[in-house]
């Protein structure tokens, strides 16, 4: 029979391993605390991997069913003997260095290992029943209970790293901290998969929120929630309204859940709040019907990031906003928007349509029209939070001004200044007769002829290509590489 256990693995053939996974089952259901039921239980804790891929059928349902009249009879044996005088128990030990579901099932006592070379701890009717209950709730969440609420400590660390990034107060790298969560194990239990998606919806705003730069990680988080998608069909559940869980209102709080369901002593604490009327059932958080929901929401938050963050935007709809019916500059709203914290997306928006609008003129346009959108460009490198994608498009730009800028002769020895109102003085640089110059305390140094000087030019292109160059270093780098 070890030898037939020992060929049941993951990918196993159901027609052939089923009938095996079944014979043992039955055989541990029938005499659950018989002689031969601590090796029967680990037979089927061996093989619980291969059931994971088993969801639904009736192998998964006998195995849980055999496994949790293991647990209460072999608990029974040791209360009849009075107790089995072991302090630890070594499936406790398992518990505290859980990894994942599937792998965390490795750490089980070896069948093919005499039962005669094992430690006493381990081949104690007590160690068995724990892992009994431990394999029945990796296999259906909920399904027994018992299992001591044992957080393990690589799942406490993630907490913590998580947290602080999701309050937006980073202890470490946010890209690391995110990116260890962004691709779901290649085999997942029930709970495991809950955890994952929870803890991509808790995590999708701060990573589109573009705190971080990399477009690597919205993609992976992307393809590990469309990865998990043909686990969670499209239907109806059975629950009522307010039976799923209500996620709490914190991101931090909600990936908290999704780690805890990533272990059975985690599990162990939902289960605890569940009873204690504070949370949804094992049952609940698992239901495919209230997963789906999460994952196609943060799927396509994250979608639209990636196309607000570091796709193109269309700008033509905006020549009605800032061209005049003669085709000249409007520009006191072209201006306003180049203030910072206004309007986020409305100001780079702008920025983007004042780069495109220079290009289009080309250099036989308009003299005004190109000066002023040539500093508003600059304006818009040095001082607004620019997406990579806008940013990456007007630093191309930049650059190809950068190289047919003309030469001049400049007069201004002290500088040539700057001030906090550049954008009025761009306003009023113009149109002088509709847009009132700024103060003079405010205006000083940035009359018509500072803002006009050639060198005065070339200092805005070079600061807003550096601006970019510098902010966004590695992911030009980056696309760099992956066009050579």
């Amino acid at each position: 029979m070890i030898e037939k256990w020992l060929d049941v693995t993951t990918g196993s053939a159901p027609e052939e391993a089923d009938p095996v996974v079944l014979e043992c089952a039955r055989l541990l259901a029938a005499e659950p605390d018989g002689e031969q039921a601590v090796l029967l239980t680990f037979g089927l804790v061996g093989m619980a991997r291969y059931v994971l891929e088993r969801r639904g059928t009736a192998v998964e349902r006998a195995v849980v069913d055999a496994l949790g009249a293991a647990a209460a009879a072999l608990d029974e044996r040791g209360l009849r003997a009075g107790g089995c005088g072991h302090e630890l128990h070594p499936y406790t030990e398992s518990l505290e260095e859980w990894d994942t579901d599937a792998d965390g099932l490795f750490t089980a006592p070896d069948v093919e290992v005499p039962l005669d070379e094992w430690d006493e701890a381990e081949i104690c009717p007590r160690n068995a029943a724990g892992w009994a209950r431990t394999a029945a709730d990796v296999i259906l969440p909920g399904s027994t209970d018992g299992i001591p609420g044992i957080v393990p400590e690589s799942h406490r660390r993630y907490i913590r790293s998580l947290g602080s990034v999701l309050n937006d107060y980073p202890n470490g790298d946010p890209l690391w901290d995110l990116e260890i969560h962004a691709v779901p194990p290649t085999r997942l239990s029930r709970a495991a998969l809950a955890g994952h998606v929870v803890v991509a919806h808790a995590s999708c705003w701060y990573a589109g929120s573009g705190r971080i730069r990399q477009r690597s990680l919205l993609d992976d988080m992307i393809e590990g929630l469309e990865s998990v998608l043909p686990l969670l069909p499209d239907g109806a559940c059975a629950h009522g309204e307010g039976e799923h869980p209500a996620l709490r209102s914190g991101s931090e709080e909600q990936a908290t859940e999704g780690i805890h369901l990533q272990s059975p002593g985690g599990r162990t604490l939902l289960r605890e709040e569940h009873a204690g009327g504070y949370g949804a059932s094992l049952e609940a958080w698992t239901c495919t019907t209230f997963l789906r929901a999460l994952a196609v929401e943060a799927r396509d938050h994250l979608r639209e990031a990636v196309d607000r963050l570091f796709g193109t935007r269309e700008t033509a709809h905006l020549d009605q906003v800032y061209l005049r019916p003669d085709g000249r500059l409007d520009i006191e709203p072209l201006t306003e928007r180049h203030v910072p914290f206004k309007d986020g997306t409305a100001s780079e928006e702008a920025a983007l349509w004042a780069a495109r609008r220079y290009e289009r003129l080309g250099p036989d346009g308009p003299a005004p029209d190109r000066t002023v959108l040539l500093l508003l460009m600059g304006t818009a490198a040095d001082s607004l939070d620019l997406s990579y994608g806008i940013a990456r498009e007007i630093l191309g730009i930049l650059r190809t001004a950068a190289a047919t800028l003309p030469g001049g002769a400049c007069d201004h020895a002290d500088g040539h200044g700057r001030a906090s109102d550049r954008p009025a003085h761009l306003a009023h640089l113009y149109a002088p007769d509709t847009c009132p110059a700024p103060g003079p305390d405010s205006g000083r140094g940035l009359g018509s002829e500072v803002l006009t000087c050639p060198a005065h030019l070339a200092e805005v292109v070079t600061k807003g290509i550096a601006e970019i160059e510098e902010l966004f270093e590695e992911e030009l780098e980056a696309e760099e590489q992956r066009a050579g």
